[in-house]
């Protein structure tokens, strides 16, 4: 964290550099996952089944997971990895097969809810609370799934790397199963100021100013959220999604050992079409 403030006046430069435009990928000031307040918000985003925020809605992760179980035969004979798993949403819907689950999130409050709360119901699921750029599983699954278009907010090196491990972790021709944010997606440059009594990011008085860049190359959006409090204390908070082409995902795929299999609209199984915001992507170990 920074502070704006200093001798009771507000440092106009160090403000101008917190809303600048950051280079493609710089990373967040404050590891904001695990902060008490920030994660149970994030918590409740997850859980609540009529809004997409922090998780999908509960009628798309059921129909989502109702297609990868049926494209992958999944059953008890099987295993499956789940990174970024969340409170273990879709780790449940996995589970109710019989499958080997393993779900792996970087929140502490989602793992502990997951194991408390889904776990004593599937023994056959566990949960690991772990950066999934770290996983090192050796031919362990039959299937690895990567679900709400967290592959696009890694930079290329974070995605080379992810994509090693997860060759690595599949057995032979095991499936990968992702989903991306498209170059077709409408975005553009703005900026949204907002002064909050309380909010998401705080429980206490804040102001928001959130920036939305865009990158060329690779093409990239930037969400970049700037939290003052009322002593000046500062964060920034910054989200990426690389917008992919086919060619682009296909290509990285191939150059990392996998075989595109088919690409849908979403991960519900609908039709592809060119012009989606967003693609359903069914690989394979080659």
């Amino acid at each position: 964290m920074m502070r704006i403030i200093d001798s009771n006046k507000i440092n106009l430069h160090l403000l101008k550099n917190c809303i600048t435009k950051p280079e493609i990928f710089e990373k967040s000031t404050d590891k904001f996952w695990d902060d008490e307040y920030i994660s149970e918000q994030m918590l409740n985003f997850h859980l609540n089944p009529d809004i997409e925020a922090a998780s999908k809605t509960k009628e798309t992760i059921e129909t989502e997971a109702d297609f990868i179980i049926k494209l992958t035969d999944l059953s008890k004979s099987k295993s499956i990895l789940d990174l970024g798993c969340g409170p273990g949403l879709y780790v449940k819907e996995f589970a109710e097969t019989g499958a080997r689950v393993t779900g792996i999130d970087l929140s502490d409050r989602s793992i502990d809810y997951a194991k408390k709360n889904i776990k004593p119901e599937y023994r056959n699921a566990s949960f690991v609370k772990t950066n999934y750029l770290d996983i090192d599983f050796k031919e362990s699954f039959d299937i690895v799934t990567l679900i709400f278009y967290d592959f696009c907010a890694l930079n290329t090196n974070e995605q080379n790397i992810l994509l090693a491990s997860i060759h690595t972790a599949l057995k032979d021709n095991g499936f990968f199963i992702f989903d991306i944010v498209t170059e077709n997606k409408g975005t553009s440059i703005s900026t949204n100021f907002s002064v909050c009594e309380e909010g998401f990011w705080s429980p206490k008085p804040y102001v928001e100013i959130l920036n939305t860049h865009l990158y060329e190359y690779p093409k990239t959006e930037g969400l970049q959220y700037v939290i003052i409090d009322e002593d000046g204390l500062t964060r920034i908070i910054r989200i990426y999604h690389r917008l992919f082409s086919l060619t682009e995902i296909t290509e990285m795929l191939n150059e990392n050992g996998f075989k595109v299999e088919k690409a849908y609209k979403n991960l519900k199984g609908d039709a592809f079409s060119k012009d989606s915001e967003t693609y359903g992507i069914i690989a394979r170990k080659a």
